[in-house]
């Protein structure tokens, strides 16, 4: 029953989500205007916007001008369900897990806007490092050692992107992307900070391989198109955060055994 409330929370936090990542960078207000087809301009009803459940019943087209709806809105959705009952499952209903699914939903922002438009704002990366922060706080408390990761981490994280970006100045690496490292990296240790690397280009290099592959299955005359690093970044500092740590102990474990 509590997985139910707490999966339903996270669908209409998620579906709100959709309007942020559609409107904020197009400089459109979150409120006003109401819900409506970007295509028709139809305002949408109450009952088409249940979270997934509409897009199934409108097999994924506008009710009024029959134009396809994007798949990444019932996409959106379907993990801040996830992200909400696996943040409960984790820590239970505490402060620590709503602020570990703010995380995540806000790291969904960057990564789906990121892919969008290739940028990242930097109110966005700056309330990542709030709420990586007050996570931290609520876990570990307020110590000298704490303080000190809380300091170090984000350095430790963004280093190695971060010479990447300085020694190609910006064409391989941008500068959101170091940003987006040390925000996340609040609080981090050295060995989730490696964790959270080592996840961010393992993810982007078996994306890049599987997408050469469809290619050359397809073998479309695509044209190249840029990758961003900022979902991938993302996957790194939510998993690093939740068990980086148990990783490198796990990782150590299998070393010493062999």
């Amino acid at each position: 029953m509590l997985e139910a409330i707490v999966g339903t929370l996270g669908l209409v936090i998620g579906s709100f989500l959709n309007v942020c990542i559609y409107r904020i960078p197009r400089g459109e207000s979150i409120i006003f205007p109401s819900s409506h087809c970007p295509n028709c301009g139809k305002r949408i009803r109450w009952f088409d916007l249940i979270p997934v459940l509409s897009f199934i019943i409108l097999k994924g087209k506008c009710r009024y001008c029959k134009s396809p709806i994007s798949p990444l809105y019932p996409a959106v959705e379907t993990v801040c369900c996830l992200l909400a009952i696996a943040s409960a499952r984790v820590y239970g209903l505490s402060v620590s897990a709503f602020l570990l699914f703010l995380i995540g939903c806000i790291l969904i922002y960057i990564s789906v806007v990121d892919f969008k438009t290739y940028e990242m704002s930097v109110t966005s990366i700056l309330l990542l490092a709030i709420l990586k922060f007050g996570f931290e706080v609520s876990l570990k408390g307020v110590s000298k050692t704490s303080m000190t990761f809380m300091v170090l981490g984000p350095i430790l994280n963004a280093l190695l992107v971060g010479l990447i970006y300085l020694i190609t100045r910006g064409y391989a690496m941008g500068l959101g992307d170091v940003l987006l490292l040390m925000a996340g990296g609040v609080g981090f240790t050295i060995r989730q900070a490696i964790v959270c690397n080592f996840i961010a280009f393992f993810v982007a290099f078996l994306y890049v391989l599987g997408l050469k592959l469809v290619q050359s299955i397809l073998k479309g005359n695509e044209k190249k198109r840029e990758i961003p690093f900022g979902p991938f970044i993302s996957i790194g500092i939510f998993v690093s955060t939740v068990a980086g740590e148990r990783i490198a102990d796990l990782y150590y474990q299998l070393i010493i055994v062999r």
